[in-house]
C-alpha cells in the first residue's frame, strides 16, 4: 500500500513539475513565440531551457539545453536550430538604445526578445498565410533592400537617430500602375485606410489590417498608390485578397509592411508602435525555408550605396549573409551590423574607415585596418577589379584580392579610380577583397564597384 503512494506522490509531482516548466509566451503569432528575457534569466519552451547569459551589442549568447550559441539580433539573419527547436533574436537592448524612437521598440521590455518554434512545422502555415505581394506578374523577392528591420538610418532632418520600420519590399517597377498587386497576408478586417496628404506628391496611401488569427496581431501595409486601393474600412478579407498596388515615397517604388503588436487599436499616427521583428517568417514564407540556402555566382557587378532609385535599393552595407552570397565581414565590434555609405545623383560608394559612424550613438571602432567583402563563388580562376576613392572626402585605400595586391590609392574628395584587373584562383568557394585603411582615421577609403568573372 505504502509503494502505492510514493508512486502517486512522484507522478503528481512529475505533472506538476513538467506543467510548470513551460513558460507563457508574451506574444503569439503563427507557430511562433516571442519571449522578453534578461541576462541571466531563463525560460522553457516546451521542456527545453532557454538562458540568456551575455550580450554585446548586437549578439547575444544564448544557451539552449547544453548548446551554447551567439547569436545576432535578426535584423535579416535567419533562425538557428538547436534543439529540435528554432530561434531567433528578435531585438535587444543595444539596438534599441541606439533608436530615438523608443515606442517602435516597445515589444521589448527586458535585455533581448527571442523568438522560438518547434523545427518541424512552418513558422506560418502556408494554407493560412500569403505573401503579401502577388506572384501573378512575375515579382520576385530576394531579400537584398537595405529596407530590413531596424536598418540604422543615421540621423533624420529633426536630428533624431531612427532605423527602418518593418520591411520595405523594392516594386520600383510597379509604381503608380496596376502591377505587382499588394494582397492580404491572412484572413483579416480593414481598421482604416489613410489616404489624405501622406506624402509630398500625395499618391500615397496606408491600410491597417487586424488579424483574425492571433490576438492584437495587426499588418500595416504602407506606402500603396492611392488610386488603386481596393479595401474599404471594415471589410472583412481572405487570405490572397487584393489590397492595392504600391507607390513608395518620391523617390523609389516600394511596400513599407510591418507587424504590430497592439492591445488597442493603432492609429496612423502610432502605427509602427510595438514592431514585431517578422523577417525571419517573411522568408520561411517566401522561399518555403526557414534555414539558409547558400547562393554562389561565377560573374557579377556589385554596386555600392547608390541611392534607393538606381539600384533597387540594394546598397551592399549589410553583414555577409550565406542565403545571399556575399555581405562585409563584420564582428562584434560593429554595433549595427553594416557599413556607412555615400550618394550622389546616380553614383555612391561604401565609406570605410576606422571608427565608423563617428560622432553617433551607433559609433563602432574596427579593431583591424581593413574591411572584408566576401562572395560566394564556384572554384576557379577569377579576374577581379575594383572602383575605389570617395564621392566627397580625400581618401587612401590598399585593395587586395585573395591576397593578390591591386592598387594603392591616395585620391583627392570626389576622385575615384579602378583598380588594375587582377586574375585570382578560388579554392574555396568565397572571393575575399580585402580594404586597408587609414590606421590614423585621417582619410576614408572607398568602395564604388567590384567586377568579377570566372575565366576558367
Amino acid at each position: 500500500m505504502r509503494s502505492y503512494f510514493y508512486i502517486l506522490v512522484f507522478c503528481l509531482t512529475s505533472f506538476f513539475s513538467n506543467a510548470q516548466e513551460n513558460t507563457e509566451p508574451e506574444i503569439i503569432w503563427g507557430n511562433t513565440c516571442y519571449y522578453n528575457l534578461n541576462i541571466g534569466e531563463s525560460i522553457y519552451y516546451n521542456s527545453i531551457e532557454i538562458k540568456l547569459l551575455e550580450i554585446e551589442h548586437l549578439f547575444n549568447k544564448i544557451k539552449v539545453d547544453d548548446d551554447t550559441l551567439w547569436m545576432q539580433v535578426s535584423q535579416r539573419t535567419l533562425p538557428v536550430g538547436a534543439c529540435s527547436k528554432r530561434l531567433f533574436v528578435a531585438d535587444n537592448k543595444n539596438l534599441k538604445a541606439i533608436d530615438d524612437d523608443g515606442k517602435l521598440h516597445g515589444l521589448l521590455t527586458k535585455d533581448a526578445l527571442i523568438c522560438l518554434s518547434e523545427q518541424n512545422k512552418s513558422m506560418l502555415n502556408e494554407h493560412d498565410y500569403f505573401f503579401p505581394v502577388s506572384f501573378n506578374d512575375g515579382f520576385l523577392w530576394n531579400a537584398e533592400e537595405d529596407s530590413y528591420m531596424f536598418s540604422y538610418l543615421g540621423k533624420n532632418n529633426a536630428g533624431k537617430y531612427e532605423s527602418f520600420t518593418g520591411i520595405g519590399i523594392d516594386l520600383h517597377d510597379a509604381r503608380g500602375i496596376q502591377k505587382h498587386w499588394i494582397v492580404a497576408l491572412e484572413k483579416s478586417t480593414v481598421v482604416w485606410v489613410e489616404d489624405k496628404k501622406q506624402d509630398k506628391m500625395d499618391k500615397q496611401a496606408c491600410v491597417l489590417l487586424k488579424s483574425g488569427t492571433d490576438l492584437g496581431i495587426y499588418y500595416v501595409y504602407d506606402a500603396l498608390f492611392k488610386n488603386n486601393i481596393e479595401v474599404k474600412k471594415g471589410q472583412k478579407l481572405v487570405r490572397g485578397e487584393l489590397i492595392g498596388t504600391a507607390w513608395g515615397d518620391e523617390n523609389w517604388g516600394h511596400l513599407q509592411f510591418a507587424v504590430v503588436k497592439s492591445d488597442s487599436v493603432p492609429s496612423y499616427a502610432n502605427r509602427y508602435h510595438n514592431t514585431l521583428n517578422f523577417f525571419p517568417q517573411f522568408y520561411d514564407l517566401y522561399f518555403n525555408l526557414s534555414y539558409s540556402f547558400p547562393k554562389s555566382f561565377t560573374r557579377g557587378k556589385l554596386d555600392f550605396g547608390k541611392a534607393s532609385q538606381y539600384n533597387r535599393n540594394q546598397k551592399n552595407l549589410h553583414s555577409f549573409e550565406e542565403y545571399s552570397g556575399k555581405g562585409w565581414l563584420l564582428g562584434k565590434w560593429n554595433k549595427v551590423g553594416k557599413v556607412e555609405s555615400i550618394a550622389r545623383h546616380k553614383e555612391g560608394n561604401a565609406r570605410l574607415r576606422k571608427v565608423l559612424f563617428a560622432g553617433e550613438r551607433a559609433k563602432s571602432t574596427n579593431p583591424n585596418n581593413y574591411f572584408d567583402y566576401e562572395i560566394n563563388v564556384k572554384n576557379g580562376v577569377y579576374r577581379v577589379r575594383a572602383k575605389v576613392g570617395d564621392l566627397f572626402f580625400p581618401s587612401w585605400q590598399k585593395i587586395d584580392f585573395e591576397g593578390v595586391k591591386a592598387a594603392t590609392y591616395s585620391l583627392d574628395a570626389g576622385e575615384q579610380k579602378w583598380t588594375t584587373e587582377r586574375v585570382v584562383k578560388i579554392t574555396d568557394r568565397k572571393l575575399t577583397v580585402r580594404i586597408y585603411i587609414d590606421s590614423e582615421n585621417n582619410k576614408v577609403a572607398g568602395l564604388s564597384e567590384i567586377v568579377f568573372q570566372r575565366a576558367y
